[in-house]
C-alpha cells in the first residue's frame, strides 16, 4: 500500500511538472504572436494604414482577453496596443473609447506612462 501512494505522488508530481511546462509553452507562443501583431500594427500605422493597424492591435488585445496577463511582458506590451488603440480612436473623435483603452493601459501596466500621459491630455 505503501508503494502504491509513493507511485502515486511521484507521477502526480511528473505530471503536474509536464502540465506547468506545457502552460509555459503556450505563453511563450501567445507572447510572441502579441508582439507579431504589435509590430505588424506599428508597420501598418507607419506606412498610414490606420483600420489595418487598429485591426491588428484588437487582434493582439483579444488574445490576452478576459483575463489579465500574468506576466509582466505581456501586459506591458498588451498595454501598449490599448495605448495605440486609445490614439487612433481619439483621432477618429471616439473620446470616450479612448479614454477606455487608456485606462485599460493602466490597469494592465501602471508604469505606461505614455497612456497616463495621454489620459490627462483627453
Amino acid at each position: 500500500m505503501t508503494a502504491k501512494r509513493s507511485l502515486g505522488l511521484g507521477l502526480d508530481t511528473l505530471l503536474t511538472a509536464m502540465q506547468d511546462q506545457q502552460k509555459a509553452k503556450l505563453s511563450q507562443g501567445v507572447i510572441g504572436r502579441v508582439q507579431l501583431l504589435y509590430d505588424q500594427a506599428l508597420e501598418q500605422e507607419k506606412t498610414g494604414d490606420i483600420y489595418e493597424a487598429y485591426y491588428l492591435y484588437r487582434q493582439a488585445v483579444d488574445l490576452i482577453e478576459p483575463g489579465i496577463p500574468d506576466e509582466t511582458e505581456t501586459a506591458e506590451l498588451i498595454s501598449r496596443c490599448c495605448n495605440n488603440l486609445a490614439v487612433i480612436l481619439f483621432e477618429g473623435g471616439k473620446t470616450e473609447k479612448a479614454a477606455a483603452y487608456l485606462q485599460r493601459a493602466i490597469d494592465l501596466y501602471p508604469r505606461n506612462r505614455t497612456a497616463a500621459a495621454n489620459l490627462k491630455l483627453l
